[in-house]
């Protein structure tokens, strides 16, 4: 009952208890209240009080000094909502009193539990009859799961989840809730708590405005884990029912297309949002891996990955960071990836490659750089003989093949990485003898472009064999730059210049994959 519940302020520093009474605002600064000394703060720094029934607080600060809500810089006069646990700092960085509700609802709700195995029969009854009204208020929110494409997707829909244009996204770990434990990753199931300022009331207030709201989470941890999957589902209904809102869950649990950056899982949306055509225009998608550097706000470590803001960016949606949304902070800067797979490379041409003398042509690229394909697209169709350690198994048959080739006037072409000078001096040696050119045709393709190609590649062709990023970290660890000193007669430089025939992994193509 609202009529039982107290907030506190905890001081950090001395364990100083503030009653913050419902409705009634306090000056923190400077003063008796607070116990601080700090003459860099305002004896009236902040003015904040207590909403009860709401379990949240509302704040402006109005002082000198710089304050701060978990690590993170206020404005002054600017008001915020923020809940239990948050802390507030008096200065940034100094002066921290932690928000409390007493009693807490989960030790409440313990303590409930208790009394029911304890009570006698008839005491019990009278509980249990609360909980089916609590039961009751909340039945729309009971809903239910499907799982997609071999479990890489499983979906959490409410009944009566109203099926509308505009969507507010969100991400999960990091945006609405953060472990109460304080560690990276939650502990179990029940180590969350909510994350910036008063989640719920603010996704209320875009509920009434229209908007369907739709979390969207990677857990690849949950692969063939069917434990850990039952206890995520059970923490994703914990959560959507302390929101008490109609929230649609879409959790990437593959390595495949619905992995965010990739658009999988809002495209699975639009196929469930009953034929209503969603307005991108005034949807957004919050998310934490939004690219910031270390240090983006005070003593804040950089963010783990750029995933949420390219979800956002290869669908067309307005995104904000959780501090940017919840706190209205500016916008904090962020690095872009090395490869943009939306950049136009319709300008893009092979060099000039007709030669009239016989001639071998030594690749040198990295898996996904696009030699093989620019071999059986171009040098094939000219004559060339394909000489591949893939097909033939080493590097010693390779080279028997090439002599025999051009022993019968045949021009070579020798598709390996060929990444240092030691194995390229292999086929160089034979043509020298023969009196023969040899050319280097390097694919200027990047360490991220490879990356990028290699992903797509898993996506589209389930057959093709997986190429790990070590082994794309080791081609660049050991890359020697050819230079023409080893015997080549010229060094080419190759585009990669993506071929398309099927419309659709060409726009799949031109998305951020990587995350």
């Amino acid at each position: 009952m609202s009529c039982d519940l107290q907030c506190y302020l905890i001081s950090l520093e001395n364990s100083k208890k503030i009653n913050l009474l419902n409705l009634k605002p306090i000056i923190l600064g400077r003063n008796k209240e607070t116990e601080v000394k700090d003459s860099l703060i305002s004896r009236k720094q902040i003015v904040i009080y207590s909403i009860t029934d709401e379990r949240n607080v509302k704040l402006k600060v109005i002082g000198k000094a710089v304050s701060g809500c978990n690590g993170l810089a206020l404005h002054n006069n600017v008001v915020y909502t923020i809940g239990p646990h948050d802390i507030i700092e008096l200065r940034l960085g100094y002066h921290k009193f932690k928000i409390v509700f007493e009693p807490d609802s989960e030790s409440k709700m313990d303590s409930i539990e208790g009394n029911i195995a304890k009570k006698p029969r008839m005491e019990s009854a009278s509980i249990s009859t609360e909980s089916n009204v609590e039961k009751n208020e909340c039945k729309f929110l009971e809903g239910s799961w499907i799982e997609v494409d071999n479990k890489e997707l499983l979906v959490y829909t409410p009944e009566n989840c109203e099926c509308r244009a505009k969507i507010a996204g969100f991400d999960i770990d990091g945006t609405i809730i953060k472990t109460k434990s304080g560690a990276r990753f939650p502990k179990n199931s029940d180590d969350w708590t909510w994350n910036l300022g008063n989640v719920k009331s603010q996704l209320r207030e875009l509920f009434k405005n229209g908007y369907k709201l739709v979390f969207f989470t990677n857990q690849l941890g949950l692969w063939n884990n069917n434990s850990k999957t039952n206890d995520f589902k059970k923490k994703i209904e914990n959560i959507i029912k302390a929101i008490n809102l109609p929230i649609q869950v879409f959790i990437s649990v593959g390595k495949r297309l619905y992995r965010k950056p990739r658009t999988g899982m809002w495209d699975k949306l639009v196929k469930m949002n009953d034929n209503i055509t969603i307005d991108v225009d005034n949807s957004f998608f919050v998310g934490d891996a939004a690219g910031r550097e270390k240090n983006w706000a005070p003593k804040k470590n950089k963010d783990h990955s750029l995933s949420d803001r390219l979800f956002a960016m290869n669908i067309g949606l307005k995104f904000y960071t959780p501090e940017e949304y919840f706190l209205k902070h500016r916008a904090a800067p962020f690095k872009m990836p090395e490869f943009d797979p939306r950049i136009d490379t319709s300008h893009l041409s092979y060099p000039d490659i007709s030669f009239n003398k016989q001639n071998v042509v030594v690749m040198v690229g990295g898996p996904g750089s696009g030699k093989s394909n620019f071999v059986k697209d171009t040098l094939i169709p000219m004559g060339y003989v394909h000489v591949s350690r893939d097909q033939l198994g080493s590097w010693q048959k390779c080279v028997k093949v090439m002599e025999e080739a051009l022993d019968k006037n045949k021009n070579v072409v020798i598709d390996n990485t060929n990444v240092d000078k030691e194995t390229r001096q292999r086929f160089i040696q034979p043509a020298k003898q023969r009196n023969i050119d040899i050319r280097c045709f390097i694919m200027d393709v990047s360490i991220s472009q490879m990356r990028h190609n290699n992903l797509f590649r898993e996506i589209t062709d389930q057959s093709h064999a997986i190429v790990s990023d070590i082994i794309i970290y080791s081609y660049r660890k050991n890359y020697q730059e050819p230079d023409l000193s080893e015997g080549f007669a010229q060094i080419l430089k190759i585009p990669f210049i993506g071929k398309f025939t099927n419309k659709s992994h060409e726009k799949l193509y031109k998305t951020f994959l990587l995350d």
